[in-house]
């Protein structure tokens, strides 16, 4: 990548943190590209160089939050550790990000109402969401496979899987005072686990 590149890349990355917080301040219908020029410290006409509209900035924006996410999914497809305790990772890893990024959840959640409403949102939403279920499914077929879990339809076990991470943070958002979002997860998972591991 030449130095080129790099200073361009890291402009780009400045302009999505100050969106961030712009979005977060503003919400998504208040803010103008003006707004986020503003507080990336550039004129309008210079933020247009990177960023053509602001739903260019609120498509990136979705990409930082979700590629992480399947990235580190990825790696533990290939993890020599059980299937047992990669998905135990892969949940527990969860509640750490969600504990990061709980000053970003309501913005999150945002992503997913206009999903309602925008296609171009939805879909993107929507493929970063089956890569990852069939990325669970995979993890979850490799158990089956070696033995560690019951024979079962991989599918609704990964469905179940992320009902973990995400019901949580609903839990969390409507009861923030009885919910611990690590000790819940743990338990969830411990629950799911015994389901995978039962004949019955």
């Amino acid at each position: 990548m030449s130095p080129k590149q790099d200073v361009s890349d890291e402009r780009k990355s400045q302009i999505l943190d100050a969106a961030m917080e712009t979005f977060a301040k503003k919400g998504f219908h208040k803010t103008r590209m003006s707004d986020i020029a503003e507080s990336s410290g550039l004129s309008k006409g210079s933020l247009y160089w990177y960023f053509d509209s602001k739903d260019a900035i609120i498509l990136k924006l979705i990409d930082r939050v979700f590629e992480f996410e399947l990235k580190d999914l990825t790696a533990l497809l290939t993890n020599d550790r059980s299937a047992e305790e990669r998905l135990y990772i892969y949940t527990e890893r969860g509640g750490q990000d969600i504990i990061k990024m709980l000053k970003w959840m309501p913005l999150i959640y945002d992503f997913l109402a206009l999903s309602f409403r925008q296609e171009t949102i939805k879909k993107t939403i929507q493929r970063y969401y089956k890569k990852n279920l069939d990325l669970l499914v995979t993890l979850i077929q490799q158990g089956i496979d070696a033995g560690e879990f019951n024979p079962r339809n991989a599918l609704e076990a990964a469905y179940a899987v992320g009902s973990i991470v995400e019901g949580t943070v609903m839990l969390w958002l409507y009861d923030p005072e009885q919910i611990d979002i690590q000790d819940h997860i743990k338990s969830s998972t411990n629950l799911l686990l015994k389901g995978l591991k039962s004949s019955n």
